[in-house]
């Protein structure tokens, strides 16, 4: 297992374009745009890569090599040197050897999603008017700090303040000028973007997140940029959210991996 130099990127990322299972999270690393490691079982011509964002979204693609696998393996189950607290690993594709039952415990269950840009719950000339005198700003680099302050979300993904005003396409949902809920572009590459949405406590269960995230989807298309989910299906309020809001599943749920330290 080797990896490799942001010079070796370019055939892993052509590897991962022809995968399937695409996750910008993964592609920003690959694209080097964001932070990570990318390892694989050669340089020239990998036939199996496994990427690790820096904040721990992971995934494994290409063809199985048994001594890359066996390497990632100890990797991940063994000197579990990453390079966050946990790995968060995306896997449409399951190396062998956490299918075994020992590793049963780590796996849950996600759903991923794409927007329908012809629904109307997405794209409709109304993005809704959330309650309590609530407005929604397109973020730009004024926004930042307050983002920062009420979420701490800025340096979670993007590598600087600038990257995240420049690039996340966020929506800031305002209540009485207080920030209350975000709908922002985790990573965006090869024109999709992955969403994240929050809301803080004392503002849930006033339309904050669907209003913010319907702008944010008209923001996106505008652009030409394909907006995406990803949750676990046992998270029902994102699940109804996203669906609400005109996302649509992509295939069936798949087995996500949480490897702690």
């Amino acid at each position: 297992m080797v990896r490799l130099s942001p010079a070796q990127y370019a055939a892993a990322c052509e590897l991962y374009l022809g995968h399937g299972a695409y996750f910008p999270l993964i592609a920003a690393v690959l694209n080097n745009a964001q932070d990570g490691a990318i390892y694989a079982d050669c340089v020239e011509q990998p036939a199996q890569v496994y990427v690790e964002h820096a904040f721990g979204f992971a995934q494994v693609f290409g063809r199985t090599v048994p001594a890359f696998e066996q390497a990632l393996q100890r990797y991940l189950l063994v000197d579990k040197q990453f390079l966050s607290a946990k790995v968060r690993l995306y896997t449409p594709c399951i190396p062998a050897f956490l299918q075994r039952s020992e590793c049963h415990e780590l796996r849950s269950w996600r759903q991923h999603f794409q927007l329908d840009p012809s629904g109307t719950a997405s794209t409709g000339a109304a993005v809704g008017t959330p309650a309590r005198d609530a407005s929604l700003v397109a973020a730009d680099a004024s926004h930042v700090d307050l983002i920062e302050q009420a979420f701490g979300v800025v340096g979670r993904f993007w590598r600087t303040r600038e990257d995240f005003a420049n690039h996340s396409n966020a929506v800031l949902a305002l209540v009485e000028g207080q920030a209350a809920a975000l709908c922002y572009a985790a990573a965006v590459a090869g024109d999709r973007a992955e969403i994240d949405v929050l809301t803080l406590p004392a503002y849930r269960h006033l339309g904050l997140a669907k209003a913010a995230v319907r702008m944010f989807n008209q923001r996106c298309l505008a652009q030409n940029v394909m907006p995406l989910w990803d949750c676990f299906t046992n998270n029902t309020a994102s699940m109804g959210l996203c669906q609400s809001v005109g996302f649509l599943p992509l295939g069936e749920p798949y087995p996500f991996f949480t490897i702690n330290r």
